[in-house]
């Protein structure tokens, strides 16, 4: 026996933080899905209609997702509104402020740092503590597999 510690890995979300993640998370996928819900029927760009009604009922499911790991304590009620950024949401969906025919190229890097965040994220989840969340990560990561990318 040595007296090096353990390899413990990532050590669990707290409450206060899992709560503040999941929120920011679900409030993205809700926010990118109605941009992508919202161009899928406004007929101006026909070949992406297709693509973006399905990203659009994806990313309406991983906020389902994502908000069924919210507690739903009223003690973090404040966690959950302070969570809530317009302003970085307003931020993102600015990327999305494109030409009809730009926007499956628009759409690419937004959908791209999701997967890079969701990505780090989990090498933050702890396998045991967190396995609901990482459960989620990998469901909503294999979802985004098929995602527009950069030519």
């Amino acid at each position: 026996m040595t007296d090096a510690p353990l390899h413990e890995g990532p050590t669990s979300l707290t409450t206060e933080g899992g709560t503040s993640e999941f929120t920011q998370l679900a409030d993205l996928c809700e926010a990118l899905a109605g941009q992508l819900g919202d161009w899928s029927t406004d007929g101006a760009d026909i070949a992406s209609s297709a693509t973006m009604a399905s990203l659009s009922a994806r990313l309406t499911e991983h906020a389902g997702w994502w908000r069924d790991q919210v507690p739903e304590s009223v003690l973090l009620a404040e966690v959950r509104d302070a969570a809530s950024d317009p302003v970085r949401l307003t931020a993102v969906l600015a990327m999305l402020d494109v030409a009809p025919s730009a926007r499956t190229a628009a759409v690419a890097p937004v959908l791209d740092g999701v997967v890079a965040h969701l990505v780090g994220l989990a090498d933050r989840l702890s396998p045991v503590g967190d396995a609901p969340a990482r459960r989620v990560l990998r469901l909503v990561l294999a979802d985004l597999e098929d995602r527009p990318r950069h030519p």
